[in-house]
């Protein structure tokens, strides 16, 4: 774990970011599905204690289907169901002085849109760490969330199944 730390430290002092994934299926989505389904709509819940600006909801649904856009292609349509629990945007002075961190914990369920059917459930976790290099990409927090909220997916859900 302090390897890991200590390596993070000197990612983000030579390139002013470093992002780490605490993402995992909790249930995976079909072999068959990840291949032939694309995402048609997405629902958004979460915590009115989360700090967030007024256009946040627009930005999430429009970063994360941009995403899965680009990654799931498949005709079948599913419903992603995303709840985010926590997202802490960096300190701007903070980050300029020595580094600040975007985190972002929530879950996002895929529910086939004809049967109502849950066909897959994932646990999507990101921090970005970013040093004062970075204090300007650190500063747009929602927009970097909502993209890795659908990188995350896309490597989780929808990525091709590894040769081997």
């Amino acid at each position: 774990m302090q390897l890991r730390l200590a390596l993070a430290v000197a990612a983000v002092a030579l390139s002013g970011c470093v992002s780490m994934s605490r993402s995992e299926a909790v249930s995976p989505l079909a072999a068959e599905l990840a291949g032939g389904s694309r995402v048609s709509e997405i629902r958004l819940t979460r915590s009115d204690a989360l700090k967030v600006t007024d256009e946040f909801d627009d930005i999430f649904r429009s970063r994360v289907k941009a995403r899965l856009d680009a990654c799931a292609t498949g005709q079948r349509p599913l419903r992603l169901e995303a709840e985010l629990e926590r997202l802490d945007k960096a300190n701007p002075v903070v980050t300029a002085v020595v580094a600040g961190s975007n985190v972002l914990r929530g879950s996002a369920r895929l529910v086939d849109v004809e049967t109502g059917e849950t066909v897959a459930d994932y646990k999507v976790g990101k921090t970005i760490v970013g040093s004062r290099f970075a204090v300007v990409v650190m500063g747009e927090a929602e927009e970097q969330l909502s993209d890795a909220f659908g990188e995350e997916l896309c490597k989780q859900a929808f990525a091709p199944p590894a040769a081997g």
